[in-house]
Protein backbone atom coordinates (compact mmCIF):
# COMPACT_ATOMS: atom_id res chain seq x y z
CA UNK A 1 0.00 0.00 0.00
CA UNK A 2 0.90 3.29 -0.62
CA UNK A 3 1.91 5.78 2.10
CA UNK A 4 -0.25 8.35 0.15
CA UNK A 5 -3.38 6.00 1.04
CA UNK A 6 -2.95 6.67 4.56
CA UNK A 7 -2.89 10.34 4.57
CA UNK A 8 -6.27 10.57 5.19
CA UNK A 9 -6.05 8.51 8.51
CA UNK A 10 -3.37 11.04 10.05
CA UNK A 11 -5.98 13.42 11.74
CA UNK A 12 -7.87 10.69 12.84
CA UNK A 13 -5.02 8.86 14.42
CA UNK A 14 -3.70 12.07 15.57
CA UNK A 15 -6.45 13.23 17.04
CA UNK A 16 -7.47 10.01 19.26
CA UNK A 17 -3.52 8.75 20.43
CA UNK A 18 -0.30 10.21 21.99
CA UNK A 19 3.20 9.39 22.24
CA UNK A 20 3.90 8.91 26.33
CA UNK A 21 7.54 8.44 28.27
CA UNK A 22 7.63 4.63 28.64
CA UNK A 23 10.49 2.49 30.78
CA UNK A 24 13.81 3.07 29.43
CA UNK A 25 12.98 6.47 28.32
CA UNK A 26 11.69 5.21 25.48
CA UNK A 27 7.75 6.80 24.02
CA UNK A 28 5.15 3.81 23.65
CA UNK A 29 1.54 4.95 21.55
CA UNK A 30 -1.17 5.46 23.49
CA UNK A 31 -4.84 5.34 22.57
CA UNK A 32 -7.61 6.53 24.79
CA UNK A 33 -9.96 4.24 23.12
CA UNK A 34 -10.14 1.98 19.65
CA UNK A 35 -9.80 4.37 16.73
CA UNK A 36 -13.35 4.78 14.78
CA UNK A 37 -13.26 4.18 11.25
CA UNK A 38 -15.98 3.57 9.02
CA UNK A 39 -16.92 -0.04 9.35
CA UNK A 40 -20.63 -0.12 8.21
CA UNK A 41 -21.70 -2.41 5.26
CA UNK A 42 -20.17 -5.54 3.37
CA UNK A 43 -16.63 -5.61 2.19
CA UNK A 44 -16.59 -7.53 -1.18
CA UNK A 45 -12.80 -8.89 -0.58
CA UNK A 46 -10.74 -10.59 1.77
CA UNK A 47 -8.86 -8.39 4.14
CA UNK A 48 -5.56 -9.18 4.06
CA UNK A 49 -3.40 -10.92 6.84
CA UNK A 50 -2.63 -9.14 10.06
CA UNK A 51 0.45 -7.42 9.75
CA UNK A 52 3.10 -8.49 12.58
CA UNK A 53 4.17 -5.38 14.85
CA UNK A 54 6.60 -5.44 17.34
CA UNK A 55 5.30 -4.64 20.96
CA UNK A 56 7.07 -2.35 22.69
CA UNK A 57 7.13 -2.37 26.52
CA UNK A 58 3.95 -0.65 27.99
CA UNK A 59 4.24 3.15 29.74
CA UNK A 60 2.31 1.78 32.60
CA UNK A 61 0.46 -1.30 34.42
CA UNK A 62 -2.47 -0.52 33.87
CA UNK A 63 -2.59 -0.08 29.88
CA UNK A 64 -2.78 -2.90 27.58
CA UNK A 65 -1.22 -3.83 23.98
CA UNK A 66 -4.47 -3.43 21.15
CA UNK A 67 -3.06 -5.14 18.35
CA UNK A 68 -3.24 -3.16 14.92
CA UNK A 69 -6.24 -4.38 12.57
CA UNK A 70 -7.22 -3.37 8.59
CA UNK A 71 -10.45 -1.24 7.82
CA UNK A 72 -11.89 -0.62 5.20
CA UNK A 73 -11.45 2.85 3.95
CA UNK A 74 -12.54 4.74 0.63
CA UNK A 75 -12.50 1.87 -1.42
CA UNK A 76 -9.20 -0.17 -0.09
CA UNK A 77 -7.89 -1.86 3.17
CA UNK A 78 -5.42 0.73 5.57
CA UNK A 79 -4.20 -1.18 8.17
CA UNK A 80 -4.57 1.36 11.61
CA UNK A 81 -1.40 0.61 13.65
CA UNK A 82 -1.84 -0.86 17.06
CA UNK A 83 -1.34 1.05 20.31
CA UNK A 84 -1.71 0.95 24.04
CA UNK A 85 -4.93 1.56 26.01
CA UNK A 86 -6.12 2.11 29.53
CA UNK A 87 -7.88 -0.77 30.90
CA UNK A 88 -11.27 0.23 32.23
CA UNK A 89 -10.92 -2.03 35.12
CA UNK A 90 -8.11 -3.71 36.90
CA UNK A 91 -8.95 -7.52 35.33
CA UNK A 92 -10.17 -6.04 31.87
CA UNK A 93 -9.40 -8.32 28.83
CA UNK A 94 -9.77 -6.72 25.82
CA UNK A 95 -11.04 -9.21 22.96
CA UNK A 96 -9.94 -8.37 19.70
CA UNK A 97 -12.21 -7.35 16.82
CA UNK A 98 -11.90 -9.65 13.12
CA UNK A 99 -13.43 -9.56 9.70
CA UNK A 100 -15.66 -12.45 9.51
CA UNK A 101 -16.91 -13.73 6.14
CA UNK A 102 -20.35 -13.98 5.75
CA UNK A 103 -22.79 -14.53 2.96
CA UNK A 104 -23.25 -10.92 1.82
CA UNK A 105 -19.34 -10.12 2.29
CA UNK A 106 -17.08 -9.41 4.46
CA UNK A 107 -17.78 -7.63 7.93
CA UNK A 108 -16.09 -5.80 10.65
CA UNK A 109 -16.76 -7.15 14.04
CA UNK A 110 -15.30 -4.78 16.54
CA UNK A 111 -13.20 -5.70 19.40
CA UNK A 112 -14.49 -4.69 23.01
CA UNK A 113 -13.61 -5.12 26.82
CA UNK A 114 -14.74 -7.86 28.55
Amino acid sequence: MRPKALLPLVPLLASTACLVPGPHGRLAVVAPIPVPVVRMGYVDREPPPRRYEPVPAPPAPDHYWVAGHWVWYNGAYAWVPGAYHRRPQPAGVWVDGHWDRQERGWVWVEGHWR
